[in-house]
């Protein structure tokens, strides 16, 4: 007679073993549970750059916006224009989300993302893109001192409201931003 070995409590992994061996599957190993969940995060990151873009075109456009720029990383600038404004309005909003998408592509999401979250980034963020429609606008002949005025109008009510940054920095910044602009042939010979 044949004596029976003694447990070592490891029969139930060795009965699953055999049988994931009988019906052609491998023991999960480190590298295959390590590939699995690489591959579950992959699916999940696509499926997240696939989700975000479209809800941002699904959703609404703010009542106060006739643009918008999302900056998404691994994916970069998604830019929305709101349909039906006036050709030149158009035209502004197409520069002005342009100089936004340059900004995501170069600095990238992370930095895009910690300036729209300040005021004083905010600041950084949309000097230079009003500064270009200043450009613009200065280039077909309207007075540059007034529309950078305007432009920093603009910033104060429309984008640094809630947030209030001094005015003497606002109007500093976008002298300085649309000055740079402007003496880059953008605007008027002066």
């Amino acid at each position: 007679m044949r004596r029976k070995p003694a447990s070592d409590g490891n029969e139930g992994r060795r009965a699953v073993a055999a049988h994931l061996s009988r019906v052609g599957l491998a023991r999960p190993t480190v590298s295959g549970v390590a590939t699995a969940g690489a591959t579950v995060l992959v699916l999940g990151f696509a499926t997240l750059l696939l989700v975000v873009p479209s809800v941002f075109y699904l959703t609404p456009m703010p009542e106060e916006a006739d643009g918008v720029t999302l900056c998404l990383p691994g994916l970069g600038p998604v830019l929305r224009v709101r349909e039906g404004l006036p050709p030149d309005q158009e035209e502004l909003a197409f520069i002005h989300e342009g100089v936004h998408a340059e900004q995501c592509r170069t600095f990238g999401a992370l930095w895009y993302a910690r300036q729209a979250s300040s005021p004083r980034g905010r600041l950084v963020l949309e000097a230079p893109a009003l500064c270009a429609e200043v450009a613009v606008l200065a280039g077909r002949g309207g007075d540059e001192a007034r529309l950078i005025d305007s432009a920093v109008a603009a910033l104060v009510t429309d984008y640094l409201e809630d947030d209030p940054v001094p005015g003497w920095e606002v109007i500093a910044a976008m002298q300085r931003t649309c000055g740079a602009a402007l003496a880059a042939g953008d605007g008027p010979e002066g």
